[in-house]
């Protein structure tokens, strides 16, 4: 089983040394991101797998960057210069999750207390 490792993005740059993207010089996270399309990916797909993160909505609804080469859910991708070591996964959250009600799907705030107008009292 893979070991998970959690980071800030600056953590994870600073130890693992993210690439710039020279085919665009407007990329998304101060110019660090590749799109998922055309030359981009194309470039991203010829590095080794341990060097490609996958940059994605999570399952909660937040945004995460994930070390390792991933299409589901994908907004973009990074490159790092040093490999991540074999068998660990590292997990960078970038947004957090959103709340919402399992009924009717409303986001619901945090420290918000929600009526759910789905549920019959």
């Amino acid at each position: 089983m893979d070991k998970l490792i959690e980071m800030t993005f600056e953590e994870a740059d600073e130890q693992f040394k993210f690439m710039v993207n020279n085919y665009d010089d407007n990329a998304s996270f101060e110019g660090l991101m590749f799109e998922t399309y055309g030359d981009e990916v194309e470039y991203v797909k010829s590095k080794p797998h341990n060097r490609i993160w996958m940059y994605g909505e999570g399952d909660d609804g937040g945004l995460y960057i994930w070390s390792g080469w991933g299409f589901v859910n994908r907004i973009g991708y990074f490159i790092s210069e040093s490999p991540v070591p074999d068998n660990t996964i590292i997990q960078i959250m970038v947004a957090e999750p959103d709340l919402t009600c399992d009924f009717c799907g409303d986001t619901i705030e945090e420290e918000e207390t929600h009526k759910c107008e789905g549920i019959q009292e």
